[in-house]
């Protein structure tokens, strides 16, 4: 055990060089507050799993996120596309998509995304509102999308548990949830719970 800990820790040691123009970008971007927004909240739910040496300062914190949450690159690359037409952003995007590969399953297709967005797992799950707001998380197999011509708004701290799909021209309320599995078709108030096919309220969340 205490030679595959060692083994670990050379691997994440050695993939600092990759880490290190992806830290660079970040210090150097426009988006660099809602950027460390993000980070932040990545560091907090992943804390428990990283080693001691990783969770102590942020560059080796960005270096175990980005090793072992693809689902984070993908985000980081959506942060780093705006503004589309900056030079600097372009080279921040191209720099990071070089030396770290998105997960392929994952599709973020919204424009306006607050900070603090935490997608778990984020197998198999297309993310395509018409905007997000701050300290959402979402899961894996979700789909966000279009019901006919219109998309969702998902405002702040909503959660979308695995399985579930949000369709249509809708809007999530603050500390709202929508269920594993559940079909969300129509609004949903703030600080409820909904689950089923077509979802349906369930209970008042815990942020009541």
């Amino acid at each position: 055990m205490q030679e595959v800990s060692k083994l670990r820790i050379l691997f994440t040691t050695v993939n600092f060089v990759r880490t290190l123009p992806v830290f660079l970008s970040i210090l150097t971007s426009p988006n660099r507050e809602i950027i460390e927004k993000d980070f932040c909240r990545w560091k907090e739910f992943c804390s428990k799993a990283m080693d001691p040496m990783s969770v102590k300062h942020n560059f080796t914190a960005l270096n175990w996120i980005l090793l072992y949450k693809p689902e984070y690159r993908n985000l980081l690359l959506h942060r780093f596309r705006r503004p589309p037409k900056a030079i600097r952003s372009v080279i921040h995007y191209v720099v990071t998509r070089i030396l770290w590969k998105p997960m392929e399953s994952l599709y973020i297709n919204t424009e306006e995304i607050g900070g603090g967005l935490f997608i778990q797992h984020g197998f198999s799950t297309i993310i395509s509102a018409k905007r997000i707001g701050e300290n959402c998380i979402i899961k894996q197999q979700v789909t966000i999308g279009y019901n006919g011509r219109e998309n969702p708004v998902l405002e702040d701290n909503v959660v979308v548990h695995c399985g579930a799909k949000v369709l249509g021209g809708i809007t999530m309320g603050r500390n709202s949830e929508a269920a594993a599995g559940a079909v969300v078709v129509k609004d949903v108030p703030e600080n409820t719970i909904v689950g089923g096919v077509p979802a349906k309220f369930i209970k008042m969340s815990n942020s009541v």
